[in-house]
């Protein structure tokens, strides 16, 4: 193939990506030795285009079927065996993976009841990078399979789209994702829900540790909009607490609400939890 003939196939891919009669603008900016790819990259990336071509690849072949399993290759553990009881698995794959949350996450299990109970989950927040144990945690997909494991309903709620189809892929059908506000959907979920939740696990607006303050006022109202569907026994947890120059971060002013009302307080690291009597 010639060197003009590339150019133009070039030119013809990067009208597909950045949208019509833009091709040849973006092909003369990545020629400028000034011009960073990162930028052209970045621009193309958030043209209409990209977003039509995207949402045509990720919806052209959905079609009815049955059950979804999980995909635990997705989250980086592929050795994960999901047929075990979710006890061992937490002990096995999960907790040498959470590292700060590992106790967190080992005293929510713990103190969650077991069956016949059927467990009703409630996360604001789901797992948006595949794999980050560590940094994220992955909650969404230890819930899904503990409501997969023990029989239950789990909702995970995230205002981004990508997010939510992030945790769709890793999870299976036990878990319910709920695309919006999770304020609004709370206080919605509450007036549709007959029954308390078994936990309640606020991990939404990420939180700045030099201004804890915005992340903190959010976590308490989506407290308040859950009122309905927290009772005697439910779990509250709140991540990012033990984080920064002065413990309290998302849980901040949840801290101060709990400790008035004298609930238990079942642990206090990077998560802090109560149980509500």
């Amino acid at each position: 193939m010639e060197d003009s003939e590339a150019l133009t196939r070039v030119v013809e891919l990067l009208d597909q990506l950045a949208g019509p009669q833009q091709g040849q603008s973006m092909l003369n900016r990545l020629l400028q030795t000034d011009v960073q790819v990162e930028s052209v990259a970045r621009d193309i990336a958030a043209s209409p285009a990209i977003e039509r071509l995207y949402k045509e690849a990720r919806t052209l072949d959905i079609k009815s079927g049955g059950r979804k399993e999980a995909d635990p290759a997705f989250v980086g553990m592929p050795e994960l065996d999901s047929g075990l009881p979710f006890d061992e698995q937490f002990e096995r794959f999960f907790y040498p993976r959470l590292r700060d949350r590992a106790e967190g996450f080992a005293t929510i299990f713990r103190s969650l009841p077991r069956p016949p109970d059927k467990l009703l989950i409630m996360e604001t927040g789901c797992l948006r990078i595949p794999g980050n144990w560590e940094g994220d945690g992955q909650s969404t997909f230890m819930f899904d399979a503990l409501a997969k494991s023990r029989g239950g309903v789990f909702f995970s709620i995230d205002v981004t789209m990508e997010s939510i189809e992030t945790s769709r892929r890793a999870c299976s059908s036990s878990t319910n994702l709920i695309l919006g506000d999770s304020v609004a959907t709370l206080h919605n979920l509450g007036a549709l829900i007959d029954r308390p939740a078994n936990l309640l696990y606020l991990d939404s607006y990420d939180l700045d540790p030099q201004n804890p303050m915005p992340s903190a006022i959010h976590h308490a109202m989506e407290l308040m909009a859950a009122q309905r569907l927290i009772g005697p026994g439910t779990i509250v947890c709140v991540d990012d607490y033990g984080v920064g120059p002065k413990a309290g971060g998302k849980g901040l002013v949840l801290d101060l609400y709990f400790s008035a009302i004298r609930a238990e307080a079942l642990y206090s690291g990077y998560q802090k939890m109560w149980r509500v009597a």
